[in-house]
């Protein structure tokens, strides 16, 4: 699966680098038309034996990837999915999570996963990605705003967080507001960035926040 095959060179890069990655200057991201995804099947995919670093979470492993996350015990993992979005428009997903499926009619609250992206700025990555992935994810939305970019570790990993937030039009029950957040660790001239990136729907119980957000960044490793 060539997805599959960009994540693992460009995170064997990552791993082979003698210093951490560092976000550059802030670039403004290119722009596509909205699309509209389709619903991801849900596999629970077999615990991981690594560690989590939050107590009580559970460890997402990308299939063959030699990187991992902490998410929540409850969200479920799905190592089939290999793209966000539709086959007209979608993102390059690894390690794909999500939590609340059908919370309300037809509607996942939260997804979360690995992407590539082949811009070497950090900021511009995140910016980009997020913007993408919330033309995908909300093909009603009636606002777009990126945040301000902010450095954000993950261990010996330096990157950059954003948040993308917006408001979109849903039925009776459904959030009517969402963000994007993305992480981007830079890998090098030439070699693009690693972004991990969580798309939830806001504003309802169990959204997740700026603050969750980073916290589930954060604990981003490289095996």
């Amino acid at each position: 699966m060539v997805v599959i095959a960009t994540v693992v060179a460009i995170v064997v890069v990552v791993n082979d680098n003698s210093g951490s990655p560092v976000a550059s200057s802030p670039a403004k991201p290119s722009a596509t038309d909205p699309a509209t995804t389709t619903p991801h099947p849900t596999t629970t995919a077999p615990a991981s034996t690594l560690t989590p670093q939050i107590p009580g979470y559970q460890v997402d492993v990308p299939k063959d990837l030699k990187a991992a996350w902490d998410i929540p015990h409850d969200w479920n993992i799905d190592q089939t999915t290999t793209v966000f979005g539709a086959s007209s428009d979608s993102i390059p997903a690894v390690g794909f999570a999500t939590e609340g499926e059908n919370y309300c009619p037809n509607n996942v609250r939260t997804s979360m996963f690995l992407t590539t992206s082949e811009i070497d700025d950090a900021t511009a990555a995140a910016t980009d990605v997020g913007a993408h992935a919330a033309r995908i994810g909300y093909s009603t939305k009636t606002s777009l705003t990126p945040g301000t970019a902010q450095p954000l570790d993950a261990g010996q990993l330096h990157g950059t967080f954003l948040e993308t937030s917006g408001a979109f039009t849903a039925p009776a029950g459904c959030a009517t507001t969402y963000s994007v957040y993305t992480f981007a660790i830079r890998v090098g001239t030439g070699k693009g960035s690693l972004v991990l990136t969580l798309v939830s729907d806001t504003g309802v119980d169990r959204s997740v926040t700026p603050d969750f957000a980073r916290k589930l960044f954060a604990t981003f490793r490289l095996l």
